[in-house]
C-alpha cells in the first residue's frame, strides 16, 4: 500500500450525524487531518479548497480506506460481534477483563453495550468518508479513468460498510451524501432499501474497477473488480438469492485472477499476504513511526509470555472438535500453550493460568518484535479469500440442486487443505519444542520430536492408547526465567512407524505417505510424564492405529451436501470473523448456540440492538426484543 497516504487525523467531538457522534468531522465535515487541514486557512487547504487536484481525490479515497484499520471498524467490538458471540470462540483474556465482551459471549447484551455504539459510529464514519469523496471527486479536473476508479473504490467501500450495518442492525439510516446542518437526525430505512443501495454500489463498482492484475504494485490492496463481485456474491447469498450469488461467484472463479495459495499454514503469515488467494484484505504495515498498523492482532494475541497481546477471542472447545481427524488446518488456526510460535526462533507460548481458555487465534500471529509494539500490528485483515468465494459458489449451487458443481468447488478447498497428503493417523501432530524436549524432559536426539498434540476421544488413535498433550505450569514458574516454566503431565512422542524411526515432521510424513487407508500401522510411542516435583518418568508402548483417508472428497448430495459445505466454511474460515453472520443467515443459530451453552432467542437475537444513544438522541426505533 505504498500509494495509500498515511493520513494522521485529530479526533474531535464532532457533530451528531444520524445520531452518530462523528469524531472525524470538522467545519463542513471533512476529516480533520493534519496532512491538509489547519485551523488557520491562509495558504493551506480547507474544506472549501481541498478538492482541486488529482492528489486531493486520491487522498480523500485513502482516508476512506484508512477507516478499515480503525479500532471501531475491525478491532475489539467487531471481533466480539462476529466471533465471540458465536459458537467458535469465547471471550478470552482473564475473567474480569472487558465485561461488555462477556455479555456478547453469553448473549446477555442490551442496547447500552459499548460494542454497538462503537461499531455503529465507526461504520458510519466510513460511510461518511465515502460519501464525502463521492460528492466531491466528480468535480475535480483530473484523469477521467482514474476519477472513475476512485469513485468506484468509494462505492465499494460504502457498500462494505453498509453491509456490516444491515446484517448487524437491520434497516439503518441510509445516507448517500453528507448531510447539511439541521438534517443530522435521519429515520431508519428498511433493510431492503439498504440492500438495494449496496447492490447498486457494487454493480457500479464492478463496471469501473480494474481487475486485480491491472493494478500497479504500488496500488496493491485497493478494491478490484473481483473484490466487488465477491462481495456482491456474499450479499446475494445472505439474502437467499442463490442464482445471483452463484453467478457473481463464478465470475470471480472464471476470471483467472485468483487461485488457492498452496500452503494453508503460510497463508496467514507475511508470505500469504496479498497472495494469489487474496480477493480483498485490509492493508496494514508496522512502521517505526506508527500510524499504519492496527490493533486487530493485538487484542487477540498471546497474553503473557511471549508478550504479544491481550488474549481475547479464544477458540472454543466446540470449534476445536469441529475439525476432521488429522485436518492440518487445526494447527494453523489454534495456537496452544507450549507450542512454538511461528517466527522460527523456537520460543514457546507459556500457559497463562489466569486465563480460562488458552486457545489463541494463530491466524493473527504477530511477532513480539513488531516496531512500535503489538498495538502497531502489521497483520493484514483477510476479509475475502478465494476459498471463501469457492465455498459461496458451492453453497449457492447446492441450494439449487447442482450437486456436481457444488462438490467440485467444495473439494478444491478440501484438496488444498490436505497439503499434498492423502492419509492420516487421525490426530493433530506437531514438532516438540527443543526447549521442552531437552530442557524440561531431558530427551536425547534419538527420542523423537513428533508428538500427539490433540487426539479426539473415539478415534482409532485414542482407542489405541494415544492421548492429547497436557501440561501445567511448574510450581511458581509461569512467567519466570529462573526455572523451566512447564510441567508436562502427559506427552506421547512418536518414535517409530512400522519399525522406521521418525524424529521430525518430514520423516513422519514420509513414512505415513506410503500407507493406504484402512491399513494398520504399528506406532512406537514414548510416553513421558512429570510429577509435581519435576521428576520425569517414561514408558514405551506400541499403538496399532488404522490409517484414515485425509479429508476425502465429498460425494453426497441434497441437504447432506449443504451441511458439508457449511461444515467446511466453519473450519476453513475459522476465527476470521464470519461465523456469527453465517449461522444467522443459515437459520441455525438457536440450535448451534444451545449446544454451545448459549440461549439464543429467535425473533430477538437475529439482530443486535440499535445503540441506546441513537434511540434516545436520534429517535430511532429499537429492534424487536430490546
Amino acid at each position: 500500500m505504498n500509494s495509500f497516504s498515511r493520513i494522521r487525523c485529530r479526533r474531535s467531538a464532532g457533530r451528531r450525524f444520524a445520531g452518530v457522534s462523528l469524531s472525524i468531522v470538522l467545519a463542513a465535515g471533512l476529516a480533520a487531518c493534519d496532512d491538509f487541514i489547519a485551523t488557520e486557512p491562509l495558504g493551506q487547504l480547507t474544506t472549501e479548497n481541498f478538492f482541486e487536484t488529482e492528489q486531493h481525490a486520491i487522498q480523500a479515497t485513502n482516508a476512506t480506506y484508512s477507516m478499515l484499520r480503525d479500532w471501531a471498524v475491525h478491532v475489539f467490538a467487531w471481533v466480539g460481534m462476529t466471533d465471540i458471540a458465536s459458537d467458535d470462540a469465547t471471550k478470552g483474556s482473564v475473567p474480569a477483563d472487558a465485561a461488555f465482551l462477556l455479555d456478547l459471549d453469553n448473549l446477555l447484551f442490551d442496547p447500552g453495550n459499548i460494542a454497538f455504539s462503537t461499531t455503529w459510529g465507526g461504520y458510519y464514519q466510513g460511510v461518511y468518508r465515502a460519501n464525502f469523496a463521492l460528492q466531491n471527486i466528480p468535480n475535480v479536473t483530473m484523469d477521467e479513468t482514474l476519477k472513475a476508479r476512485l469513485i468506484a473504490e468509494n462505492k465499494f467501500l460504502r457498500a462494505y460498510f453498509y453491509f456490516f450495518l444491515v446484517r448487524a442492525y437491520g434497516g439503518v439510516p441510509l445516507l448517500t451524501a453528507p448531510l447539511p446542518a439541521g438534517e443530522f437526525e435521519q429515520p431508519r430505512a428498511t433493510a431492503e432499501e439498504v440492500y438495494a443501495l449496496i447492490e447498486q454500489d457494487l454493480t457500479d463498482a464492478i463496471a469501473a474497477l480494474p481487475e486485480r492484475s491491472e493494478y500497479s504494485a504500488t496500488d496493491v490492496g485497493r478494491a478490484s473488480r473481483g473484490a466487488a463481485r465477491a462481495l456482491l456474491a456474499r450479499v446475494h447469498l445472505t439474502q437467499g438469492e442463490f442464482p445471483e450469488a452463484l453467478a457473481r461467484a463464478q465470475e470471480v472463479i472464471n476470471s483467472g485472477q485468483y487461485s488457492l495459495f498452496s500452503d494453508y499454514d503460510d497463508l496467514f503469515s507475511r508470505a500469504g499476504e496479498n497472495s494469489s488467494e487474496s480477493v480483498f484484505e485490509v492493508q496494514t504495515v508496522a512502521l517505526e513511526q506508527e500510524g499504519a498498523g492496527s490493533q486487530y492482532a493485538q487484542v487477540q494475541g498471546v497474553r503473557g509470555t511471549p508478550n504479544i497481546g491481550w488474549g481475547f477471542n479464544t477458540a472454543s472447545a466446540e470449534l476445536e472438535a469441529a475439525f476432521e481427524n488429522g485436518d492440518p488446518r487445526l494447527h494453523a488456526t489454534i495456537m496452544y500453550p507450549w507450542e512454538m510460535i511461528p517466527d522460527g526462533t523456537g520460543r514457546v507460548v507459556y500457559l497463562n493460568p489466569s486465563m480460562p481458555n488458552n486457545r489463541y487465534n494463530q491466524k493473527v500471529f504477530i511477532s513480539p518484535e513488531t516496531p512500535g509494539g503489538s498495538g502497531n500490528g502489521g497483520v493484514n485483515i483477510r476479509r475475502i479469500r478465494y476459498a471463501d468465494v469457492l465455498l459461496m459458489a458451492a453453497e449457492a449451487a447446492a441450494r439449487q440442486g447442482m450437486s456436481g458443481e457444488a462438490q467440485s468447488y467444495l473439494n478444491q478447498v478440501r484438496a488444498r487443505a490436505r497439503a499434498g497428503r492423502t492419509v492420516t493417523l487421525g490426530f493433530a501432530h506437531e514438532a516438540l519444542a527443543g526447549s521442552i524436549a531437552s530442557d524440561v524432559l531431558g530427551l536425547g536426539p534419538t527420542d523423537g520430536r513428533v508428538f500427539a498434540r490433540y487426539v479426539k476421544e473415539g478415534t482409532p488413535a485414542f482407542d489405541a492408547g494415544l492421548r492429547s498433550f497436557t501440561a501445567a505450569c511448574s510450581e511458581g514458574a509461569c512467567g519466570s526465567a529462573d526455572v523451566p516454566p512447564v510441567r508436562v503431565t502427559n506427552a506421547h512422542i512418536i518414535q517409530q512407524l512400522d519399525g522406521i524411526p521418525v524424529n521430525s515432521i518430514d520423516s513422519f510424513q514420509d513414512v505415513l505417505s506410503t500407507k493406504a487407508p484402512g491399513s494398520t500401522v504399528a506406532v512406537q510411542v514414548l510416553e513421558v510424564a512429570q510429577n509435581e516435583s519435576g521428576n520425569v518418568s517414561t514408558e514405551t508402548f506400541t499403538a496399532n492405529i488404522t490409517v484414515q483417508a485425509l479429508l476425502p472428497d465429498v460425494t453426497v448430495g441434497g441437504d447432506d451436501l449443504v451441511e458439508a459445505i457449511w461444515q467446511e466454511r466453519r473450519v476453513e474460515l475459522a476465527m476470521e470473523q464470519h461465523r456469527w453472520f453465517d449461522i444467522i443467515r443459515q437459520g441455525r443459530a438457536a440450535e448451534l448456540l444451545a449446544a454451545h451453552g448459549k440461549t439464543f432467542q429467535p425473533g430477538r437475537h437475529e439482530l443486535f440492538p440499535i445503540p441506546s444513544g441513537e434511540v434516545e438522541i436520534a429517535g430511532l426505533q429499537q429492534n424487536p426484543g430490546y
